[in-house]
């Protein structure tokens, strides 16, 4: 871990541990840094007041803060049931794009705790406690993935994905038409939104969401403007694949 890393998690530990004083700061013989401990709330909701406490693990990523840390909890006490897990364990907080975006507006430990990871044990618990989530809850897996970008974009789901090709194939040019369909250039429309969004992931990973979103929406049945909608690599792999059918 670099010693820059560590330093800057040490600095934002003083603040965290004003507010969480059970979290600790530690580091593995590996040399990775964890943020380990119980962290508790009270939340009034509804006329109910939820209070819980949970432990967890924080992992602090080697490019902390251009990263914001993985969450872990350790005493098994959320079901996984609850649905809202990664596939290593960790909590699905938001999409990653959206966990990245909301972090970036200030890099530090104890908002990401307060803004992100607080809330996900809060409906957690309220929903143990009452049988449904405190507010509206988005959709899992890919189809959940294409409603972040619908609401995102302010969009249905085709334009979305238009949208989401340009940030799949790293090409928007600012004068070009907006593909979201309303008339104007993409600076005068979309194109700001997506300039929230490209900083937070890479070409590649917006190009792997692109394809699962396609990919279920083809199984799906629906029918896609597919040259608009498939990212660019995809349609030569395609067309390549084709091609060499009709040769045999």
């Amino acid at each position: 871990m670099d010693e820059g890393v560590e330093q800057l998690v040490i600095e934002q530990m003083a603040e965290v541990q004003a507010q969480h004083p059970n979290l600790e700061l530690q580091r593995d013989p590996d040399g990775k840094i964890w943020v380990r401990g119980a962290v508790g709330f009270s939340i009034k909701h509804d006329s109910q007041t939820v209070e819980d406490c949970y432990q967890l693990a924080l992992a602090i990523p080697e490019d902390y803060p251009a990263s914001p840390p993985f969450i872990f909890e350790t005493e098994g006490r959320i079901s996984r049931e609850f649905g809202h897990f990664m596939e290593a364990g960790n909590f699905c907080l938001e999409t990653p794009v959206e966990v990245r975006r909301r972090f970036a507006q200030h890099r530090n430990l104890r908002r990401f705790l307060d803004e992100q990871v607080i809330p996900y044990l809060f409906a957690y618990s309220y929903k143990r406690d009452y049988g449904v989530l405190p507010f509206s809850d988005r959709l899992h897996g890919t189809p959940g993935l294409l409603q972040y970008y619908t609401e995102f974009f302010e969009t249905s789901g085709i334009p979305a994905m238009k949208l989401l090709k340009c940030l799949a194939d790293d090409w928007a040019p600012p004068l070009m038409a907006c593909p979201c369909g309303a008339e104007g250039k993409l600076k005068d429309c979309h194109g700001p939104r997506l300039d929230e969004l490209r900083p937070h992931l890479s070409r590649d990973w917006f190009e792997a969401e692109l394809r699962q979103i396609a990919k279920d929406a083809r199984l799906a049945g629906i029918r896609l403007p597919e040259g608009s909608v498939l990212p660019k690599r995809m349609l030569k792999q395609e067309r390549r694949r084709n091609t060499g059918r009709k040769k045999r």
